[in-house]
Order: C-alpha cells, then sequence, then structure tokens
C-alpha cells in the first residue's frame, strides 16, 4: 500500500475556482491510490499461485553416476550379479542425497559397473509433503529403465523435506536431462493404480524386513539370504567391506 498522504492545510480560497482545484487534487490521489492497490494485487496474484506452476529451468542434471550401466525396472546392473544390494529409500531424504552424492559414486563405480553386484531401489513415503510424489514418479520411471536417472537428478536437486517442493515444472526440468524418457507417459503412469499397488507392496516388504529409517540397506548373498546392513550414509569402506566378503563365499 503507498503511504498515506499527509493532511493538506486548508486555505482560504477565492470563488469556485480553489474549490475545483481541491477536488482536482483529492480525485488524482484517489486514482492513484486505486492504481497502486491494482498493481499489488496483481502482483501477488500473479506470484502466489499453485506451487506446481512455479517454473523451473536450471537444474544439475548430473547422471553420471548411472550413465551406461544396464537398467531393469528398479534393478541397476547386471541381473546375473552374485549379490544384490536393496537400498530403501525416500526422495525427500536428505541423508538419501548425501549417500547419493558421497557414497554412490564409488559403488557403482567399483562394484555395479563391473558386475559383482546390482542394486534395487526400493522406494518408500514417510519423510515430507513430496515423498508420495517421489515415489510414484521413481516407480513410473522404471517402467521405461530410466529410475535410476531421476532418482540421480532428485536427489541433485533436492527441496525442503518439510515443503512440497516436487512441481509439475521441476519434473518436466529433470525429464528433459534423461535421454529417452517419455514425460506424458511419466506423468500418466505415476497417478495409476498398478503404481499405487507397488508403493503398497513395498511397504509391506519394508516392513516385513524392519525397515524404520532411509537410507536403509540389505544385502541378498550368493546363497539367497537378505542380511540388513543398517541405515544412514556410512561411507564406502562398509559396504566395501561387506560386499568383498559376500563376494569371496
Amino acid at each position: 500500500m503507498p503511504p498515506k498522504p499527509k493532511a493538506t492545510p486548508r486555505v482560504p480560497t477565492q470563488g469556485k475556482s480553489g474549490g475545483i482545484e481541491r477536488r482536482t487534487l483529492v480525485i488524482a490521489l484517489a486514482v492513484g491510490a486505486v492504481v497502486a492497490i491494482v498493481a499489488i494485487v496483481a502482483s501477488l496474484v500473479l506470484s502466489g499461485g499453485n506451487k506446481k506452476q512455479t517454473t523451473t529451468t536450471v537444474v544439475n542434471g548430473d547422471i553420471s553416476a548411472v550413465t551406461g550401466i544396464p537398467q531393469h525396472g528398479l534393478v541397476l546392473g547386471n541381473t546375473l550379479a552374485r549379490t544384490t544390494l536393496t537400498e530403501f529409500l525416500d526422495t525427500s531424504c536428505p541423508i538419501c542425497r548425501d549417500f547419493t552424492l558421497e557414497t554412490f559414486p564409488a559403488l557403482s563405480q567399483e562394484y555395479i559397473r563391473t558386475g559383482k553386484t546390482k542394486i534395487e531401489a526400493q522406494p518408500l513415503a514417510f519423510v515430507g509433503p513430496s515423498s508420495e510424489r517421489g515415489r510414484a514418479l521413481v516407480l513410473a520411471a522404471a517402467l521405461q529403465n530410466k529410475a535410476w536417472q531421476l532418482l540421480e537428478l532428485l536427489y541433485h536437486n533436492q527441496g525442503d523435506e518439510t515443503q512440497d517442493w516436487l512441481s509439475d515444472d521441476l519434473v518436466r526440468s529433470l525429464a528433459a536431462k534423461i535421454p529417452g524418457l517419455d514425460v506424458t507417459k511419466l506423468f500418466a503412469d505415476a497417478e495409476s493404480k498398478a503404481i499405487a499397488d507397488q508403493a503398497a507392496q513395498i511397504t509391506a516388504q519394508a516392513q516385513s524386513d524392519g525397515i524404520n529409517g532411509t537410507p536403509t540397506f540389505v544385502l541378498t548373498t550368493p546363497d539367497g539370504k537378505r542380511h540388513l546392513l543398517g541405515s544412514g550414509n556410512p561411507g564406502i569402506d562398509p559396504f566395501r567391506t561387506a560386499l568383498d566378503k559376500a563376494l569371496a563365499g
């Protein structure tokens, strides 16, 4: 709102002309105030719309940790690998982001690219307002064998876990960084009953495995047994120890 005009001192006038001048001044000030109010309201309307309409054009497009590695649904790596690392994750989880940015590149280079192990994503949804949608989008991307590219980009561009940060425009900007990803199909599949059913199955598996935080890792050894490795981002060394022991057995 513009500042309220100071009261104009009352001055004796001569005839009708003075009164007309004062009335003209009052009208001019009123019109100016209305114009200013309209401008402020228009600005608020334009800037305060639905968050999902916020345009996001600048994103971190780094997917180098997964580029060139085969994918089959939620699984990254050679399907014949002797060991399987399962990661229960949440796309809004900041510790999952730390693991992806700090530890996963070495894990990918040493064990997944070499065919020693494969890694399976199991997205959950309990961290924040965007968790449910993030899970649905990852599961939908898996139908196009692009889940791990989308995961990389989501973590490289992750918003505040307490906010609804995963807008349509952000998803479109991220999808544009993934060669071959059909974003129209991605959105449609994310809303499907099949994806909702798959999400429920993953939640049930997490409960069966005793998962109560993200990221949490389960190692399936060559004998088919599942071993809970732990949660958080411990760095690459504990993964090396566990995987090398399993592969040597």
